[in-house]
């Protein structure tokens, strides 16, 4: 199947483009989609796309499939369809 990954600063720089397909396996969950950004992207990429031990552990990691927040799905086990989009970046604040 294939889905399409939308990132935006810190993560679009490390990824190196701020939208990407990926082919994955019928089944897929969002934590295979981030390991298969992990395998293409800049290798400091893995450590913002690490679930965190402790929650503090670096900025938080917001991901959204179609739309909706991962956290009200089933997380990291969310499983993907064909032609889901998923944003992945981490929230900028200021003002």
């Amino acid at each position: 199947m294939k889905v399409r990954v939308r990132s935006i600063a810190l993560i679009r720089s490390l990824l190196g483009k701020d939208q990407i397909e990926l082919l994955l396996s019928e089944g897929a969950t969002v934590e295979d989609a981030l390991a298969r950004l992990v395998e293409i992207g800049d290798p400091k990429l893995a450590s913002y796309l690490a679930e965190p031990k402790e929650k503090s552990a670096h900025a938080p990691l917001r991901i959204m499939v179609n739309g909706r927040d991962i956290t009200v799905l089933k997380g990291r086990s969310t499983v993907l369809a064909d032609g889901d989009d998923i944003l992945v970046f981490i929230p900028i604040a200021g003002g």
